[in-house]
């Protein structure tokens, strides 16, 4: 392509009318495509129009055909400019409909969708590229973000059989993934962090559950000898260095700060400053990080040290949203949550995300909600892992007992586990007492 030729299209037509008709002819493939394509993955704003009215149709409980919909056009100029209902009924014989299976007709054009937003944001970054006033790290962070677009959406095409294959590799090779291994009921009912995999911890100020992240980052960095990753909003760098310190050497962290040991503290604290200096451990500490930053740095710390096996990131509602972004807070966070588990695809590595709940627990005074998650309620459906933390009463507080009540397990049950929370050492011990949920 010369510099006088215009870009390309990237606009299939055709496989958007045959996707419709295929979505108007069977209600399975409406099904199948509702929550993976949106109204601007069509290239044809009228295209977008007409898939949101059949969204509307089949979540309304009516058939989604050209006759329900024709009512949503009325004032619409495009459609009797194209045909009008005559057009609406032609989708459904539509040749690409006939010759195409569903599945093909959506990654096709899905596939489109990507590099249109793909192109746009990495026109963007070239555009930055060539202003010299624009810092390297915010260029770079505009070609992350042009993928990260990708990732969030794409469809991944796999082939049963290497599934299969894969799945017994991971059997033959024994537990992958990261545990806690100090809480054993946790581990039990948990098993291992999975590649991939999204988990919540989330609860109110001073339930510790910048600490159980920490429990999972401590025994994998230190007695698995994994690499892990900690993006802390909140807390510097010391600080984090210093709770690690604390659990490992199991001495009151108050006291470290106060410098007031006696010498086998000194000794102990040495140890596991030693042991910590070993680890691979990397904290980033960042009051402003959006989740480009989050992938730049991760992906660069996967190329540097040629893994990355765990990202802890401290806490989700403090990432910032994309500059220029004027959604509102809750669906910021909702971008944010869909980001977070692309990240965790693309890396292949588990993320779990420390959440705050809502207000709303305190007032009704019982076991926090899936509906409790501060923000967005598109953590729930976001997250494979969702863990709350949360006392009952007085007497809780009293025998520092903090209630563990896993909400929701992708691919086990539910529970709720009674654990000692030593605040003192910022870490959980297992009281074995847990009760099978639903």
């Amino acid at each position: 392509m010369t510099g006088d030729e215009a870009p390309p299209a990237l606009f299939n037509p055709d496989a958007e009318v045959g996707l419709l008709g295929a979505v108007m002819s069977d209600p399975r493939v409406l099904e199948a495509a509702a929550d993976r394509l949106k109204p601007e993955d069509f290239g044809l704003a009228l295209h977008g129009r007409i898939w949101s009215s059949l969204l509307h149709e089949a979540s309304s409980g009516r058939p989604a055909n050209p006759v329900t919909i024709r009512g949503q056009f009325e004032a619409d100029p495009d459609i009797p400019r194209v045909g009008g209902i005559t057009y609406l009924m032609s989708l459904l014989t539509a040749p690409a409909a006939q010759l195409m299976a569903p599945r093909e007709l959506l990654t096709e054009v899905m596939g489109l969708s990507d590099r249109r937003r793909m192109r746009q944001g990495l026109e963007a970054a070239v555009a930055a590229c060539a202003d010299i006033s624009i810092p390297v790290p915010e260029v770079a962070a505009l070609a992350d973000q042009a993928v990260l677009a990708r990732e969030e959406t794409s469809i991944v095409e796999t082939d049963a059989a290497d599934a299969m294959r894969a799945a017994l590799a991971d059997l033959e090779g024994g537990i992958s993934g990261v545990t806690s291994q100090r809480i054993e009921s946790v581990d039990d009912l948990l098993g291992p962090l999975e590649p991939k995999s999204m988990t919540i911890v989330a609860a109110r100020p001073g339930m510790g559950k910048t600490s159980l992240a920490l429990c999972f980052i401590e025994h994998a960095a230190l007695r698995a000898g994994k690499t892990c990753a900690i993006f802390s909003l909140e807390m510097s760098e010391l600080q984090v260095v210093q709770r690690l310190i604390s659990m490992n050497a199991e001495i009151d962290g108050n006291r470290i700060r106060r410098g007031r040991l006696s010498l086998p503290e000194l000794q102990a604290i040495s140890d596991a400053s030693g042991r910590l200096q070993q680890a691979q451990i990397f904290v980033e500490e960042s009051t402003r990080l959006t989740v480009t930053d989050i992938l730049a740095k991760s992906r660069r710390l996967q190329a540097e040290r040629g893994r990355l096996d765990l990202i802890v990131i401290d806490y989700l509602q403090l990432i910032e949203g994309a500059e220029g972004d004027d959604d509102n807070r809750v669906q910021e966070v909702a971008k944010i949550s869909r980001a977070l588990k692309a990240i965790a695809r693309e890396i292949e590595v588990p993320v779990v995300a420390v959440s705050q709940l809502s207000r709303q627990i305190e007032t009704r005074g019982t076991e926090p909600m899936l509906s409790d998650l501060r923000e967005s309620g598109s953590l729930e459906a976001d997250a494979d892992l969702v863990m709350f933390l949360w006392q009952k009463d007085q007497q809780d507080r009293k025998d520092c007992v903090v209630r563990l009540k896993l909400a929701k397990q992708r691919n086990g049950p539910t529970a709720d586990i009674d654990l000692h929370f030593e605040a003192e050492l910022t870490r959980f011990r297992d009281l074995g007492e847990m009760r099978e949920g639903g």
